[in-house]
């Protein structure tokens, strides 16, 4: 009779960390950024002010404490707390964020050198997509977002892709629609990035537009153009945010030196964005849905000829040489894209983890786990590999 009762919460056991186990796999596939896109069809602009209470930047999207924020002076801020029926955050001054030295733009001699290779090397990728579909340029589009899920915002890759292709560049551009724009849209998104960092580019680029409601935070006129500036966005949960961060900050270096005013920031918040993927993965925003997409289109140019001095500038210096995830030959050809690799084959062992626990637990028994196993791999492969069930 003990033994019987001992089975039996044995076995209540058993299925409750079954059941936990199977949530905790399913949460765990969702990606971070999915629980950090609160926008839900409205727009939503957090205000992060200083310790005295004056603002810092505005943001489309929620924030959280422990998120950070470079300005375009360089100062580095840390998000304290957060009101969030008010949509609004206090934030800390760090102090000077230690930015890359890019003295050796204008080089001539460092130029020359890049400019003997460029025709030998012909092997400069980019990669580019749009998690938010949808996203469009009221003033321009007639709406901020496109009910048939291909906004304005194509429009904006499009004239990107065209300027890196005009510098050389091989550029990846794909426009599978991720709607609607909601909290599972880097979810959704994230197959077609996997599907491009496969590809190995040099970077990986997430076009959108910020959604603050006033367009003079991000209209300026630089080198005489009338442009939107390009905000410039880091996930810091992923195992490559170090290498993104650095990333971004080399794109700002840049961007500061060759066009001042061009970038407006950098947030480094919540979740991974899909960053993981790669350690040169990037989030940028063309200005806000009430600016003119023709601004944003405009530019392209300037931010082309950043990311192009930025990934193949010269042998050394530039984020090729200084991504702690590659090591590039000298020529400055692409490296062997173990960053990217690294992070899809962490999400290859962590899922084939959860897949033996679960069917441990499912099964009881280490060799009762196996023989499912090879039956289930039998299934799916047609019999060329696992164990066939005898009784087919």
């Amino acid at each position: 009779m003990k033994i019987k009762v001992k089975n039996k919460k044995i076995e209540a056991l058993r299925r409750a960390a079954l059941s936990v186990t199977a949530a905790l796999l399913l949460f765990a596939a969702l990606p971070a950024t999915a629980l950090a896109d609160d926008w839900d069809g409205n727009p939503v602009c957090y205000t992060v002010l200083d310790e005295a209470g004056k603002e810092i930047f505005r943001i489309g999207g929620a924030v959280y404490e422990g998120d950070e924020y470079i300005s375009a002076d360089n100062k580095l801020y840390r998000v304290t707390e957060v009101d969030d029926p008010r949509m609004s955050a206090r934030a800390a001054l760090i102090g000077d964020e230690d930015m890359p030295d890019v003295g050796w733009l204008g080089q001539d001699e460092a130029m020359a050198v890049y400019a003997a290779n460029r025709s030998a090397q012909n092997n400069k990728l980019v990669a580019m997509y749009a998690t938010h579909s949808s996203e469009s340029y009221l003033p321009t589009d007639g709406t901020e977002s496109a009910a048939n899920g291909r906004g304005g915002i194509y429009d904006v890759a499009s004239a990107l892709k065209s300027e890196l292709e005009s510098l050389g560049i091989e550029v990846m551009l794909d426009e599978t629609l991720h709607v609607p724009h909601d909290a599972g849209a880097y979810r959704r998104s994230r197959q077609t990035a996997a599907r491009l960092a496969q590809n190995r580019p040099d970077a990986l680029i997430d076009i959108h537009r910020d959604g603050i409601p006033s367009p003079e935070e991000y209209n300026a006129t630089v080198a005489g153009e009338k442009i939107t500036k390009v905000r410039l966005l880091v996930g810091r949960s992923n195992q490559n945010a170090a290498a993104n961060r650095e990333f971004a900050k080399q794109l700002k270096a840049v961007a500061d030196k060759e066009y001042p005013g061009l970038v407006k920031d950098i947030f480094i918040g919540k979740g991974s964005y899909n960053q993981e993927l790669m350690p040169r993965a990037i989030l940028l925003e063309f200005g806000t849905h009430t600016a003119s997409k023709e601004r944003a289109v405009r530019s392209t140019g300037m931010f082309a000829e950043v990311i192009d001095k930025t990934l193949y500038g010269q042998v050394t210096g530039s984020a090729r040489d200084n991504s702690p995830s590659e090591g590039a030959g000298a020529n400055g050809a692409r490296g062997s894209g173990a960053g990217s690799g690294t992070g899809i084959i962490w999400l290859l062992v962590i899922g084939a983890v959860g897949i033996l626990a679960f069917a441990f637990l499912a099964t009881g028994s280490g060799k009762a786990m196996r023989e499912k196993l090879m039956r289930n791999a039998s299934e799916v492969t047609g019999g060329l590999f696992g164990k066939r069930n005898r009784k087919e």
